[in-house]
């Protein structure tokens, strides 16, 4: 970390001082501040500026009327500082840094189960392949009783207590006392914790012949490894054609995605290059060894496509190795470096931009000042407005790439990335019915209470193609939401009922047979997938 950083992560956290001072005594102070020892004392005529915020901190603790927690003062200033900047310079407390950081590492201690609240009553929905839950005898459709000496059915416990209860030091021992098939177990589950790895890719498979489909939810600490194993996997059914799905994609480790783009390029290629007032440019190239460096590829973007995921999109598409397909993509390119403090806590700050190898700034304009992005954004990109009439132009500015209509005018697209092929959101399902049904989460209450109690007795493939709702479940369902306050008509009805049977069938497929079973039946009726198909084809 250079100097020049340092020193800009004191000169946040002294205004931030500044702000607990002029909160407390509604005084105007707009100095900065560090951390003050017990015993130090700065004269008040002091011209420098750090003591002056010295003297007020200490002021404060030792003369003011009440009590006041200092680190209480100094958590909300650097928040409202921050909130002044840009919108991705964030203050971390000690249990979401803890958070992030397992998040991100892919790993947690914990004994490897899932589970779903009912009527107060945690069912099991996947126990993890050779984890501790599974080789203590704990089975999917298990319903959790007790853990240690707490009662945890029929109470309604937060999702956090439950957590707390559950989690713990790694090689420490946990007692489960379950419920299967109705009938409570005696005995209690002795579970050892364990370190708990969730990958980053949601799913890889092959999804027609000579197809792979690989789906990334974050850029991790083994997302490269991951991807790298998975290419490999994948490789021996001879695959010449990959569509790469990032949508959703938040972003994660800067060197995640760069490892992931470098498996596609041959050597020396730029992919990105970061550079900031306090940062000089730094360029990043393609290495040799790539694993999939010539076949035909395509890249699934959308709204929630951000940073990383933006990194990887932007280097394809600049540098003519794919296609993007999807909508444009959130925005983010300011690169973040966390600093920890002893407390457990860290601040995320904003020290770079991203751009992409053609120059473009992947980040979309925000008010400098509020932390907010303009309200000025061009609102025809992003609700689809323009679908069918933008092509892409070669032309590049240095903040954006220019677009061009069916009437020959031109547009500028700052920020994101705007694919080569816009695919729209199909808004016609998702009426206030839907939306009342998902807020309510009735879908997933439905699946667990009425439709796995008989598990399929064909393989997942069949699933897939051959399972239907029947117009008797459906009604069910439809009785079902009746019985939870849900009303709807019935033109509401017709145009869910499509995507509320993908959805049930979905999780059926989840429970039943996985995770990536979840992915394999949205994708079969995925407008952008079989749209990518079709290009590939």
């Amino acid at each position: 970390m250079q100097n020049s950083t340092k020193k800009n992560i004191w000169f946040a956290l002294a205004y931030a001082a500044v702000l607990a001072v002029g909160l407390m005594l509604g005084q105007n102070y707009a100095e900065e501040s560090i951390s003050i020892g017990n015993n130090s004392f700065i004269p008040l005529g002091t011209t420098d500026k750090t003591g002056k915020v010295q003297k007020a901190l200490q002021l404060i603790q030792e003369r003011y009327v009440d009590k006041v927690g200092l680190d209480t003062l100094q958590d909300v200033a650097i928040v409202e500082i921050l909130s002044r900047l840009d919108p991705h310079s964030v203050y971390f407390s000690p249990r979401k840094a803890r958070a992030m950081e397992e998040n991100l590492s892919g790993s947690f201690d914990g004994i490897g189960i899932e589970y779903f609240s009912i009527n107060d009553t945690l069912l099991v929905t996947n126990v993890v392949e050779n984890g501790p839950a599974q080789k203590a005898g704990i089975l999917r459709g298990d319903k959790l009783i007790w853990v240690n000496d707490s009662l945890i059915a029929g109470v309604n416990r937060s999702q956090e207590e439950i957590s707390n209860l559950v989690r713990g030091k790694r090689g420490s021992l946990v007692n489960i006392w379950v419920s299967r098939d109705g009938k409570e177990i005696e005995s209690p589950m002795k579970v050892k914790r364990d370190q708990i790895v969730v990958s980053s890719l949601d799913a890889a498979y092959i999804i027609q012949p000579r197809v792979a489909y690989i789906r990334i939810k974050r850029f991790g600490e083994r997302t490269a490894e991951e991807f790298d194993a998975t290419l490999k996997a994948l490789g021996r059914n001879r695959f010449d054609k990959l569509i790469l799905d990032l949508r959703g994609n938040g972003g994660g480790y800067f060197y995640a995605a760069l490892a992931v783009a470098d498996e596609f390029f041959p050597a020396d290629k730029l992919l990105v290059y970061t550079a900031g007032a306090n940062e000089k440019r730094t360029d990043y190239y393609s290495t040799d060894g790539g694993l999939y460096e010539k076949g035909q590829l395509i890249v699934l973007i959308d709204e929630n496509s951000a940073s990383s995921s933006e990194i990887v999109a932007g280097a394809i598409q600049d540098l003519k190795r794919g296609i993007i397909i999807g909508r444009r993509s959130f925005g983010k390119g300011l690169v973040q470096e966390q600093f920890d403090f002893g407390d457990g806590s860290a601040l995320s700050l904003t020290v770079a931009r991203y751009f992409t190898p053609t120059g473009r700034s992947i980040q979309k304009p925000y008010k400098f000042g509020n932390g907010q992005y303009f309200n000025e954004l061009n609102q025809r990109f992003i609700s689809g407005e323009l679908t069918q009439e933008i092509t892409r132009t070669d032309s590049v500015s240095a903040d954006g790439r220019i677009y061009k209509s069916s009437s020959g005018k031109l547009f500028k697209v700052n920020g994101g990335i705007m694919p080569d092929i816009y695919i729209p959101m199909d808004t016609i399902a998702l009426t206030p019915f839907y939306k009342e049904v998902v807020e309510k989460d009735l879908i997933s209450k439905f699946v667990y209470n009425k439709l796995i109690s008989s598990p399929p007795s064909f393989a997942v493939e069949n699933f897939i193609e051959d399972y239907h709702l029947s117009p008797g479940t459906f009604k069910e369902f439809l009785e079902f939401l009746k019985s939870h306050d849900v009303n709807y008509s019935t033109q509401e009805v017709k145009l869910s009922s499509k995507q509320l049977e993908v959805d049930i069938k979905a999780l059926m497929g989840r429970y039943f047979f996985g995770n990536e079973a979840w992915f394999k039946v949205r994708n079969h009726d995925d407008y952008m997938v079989q749209r990518s198909l079709e290009v590939l084809n």
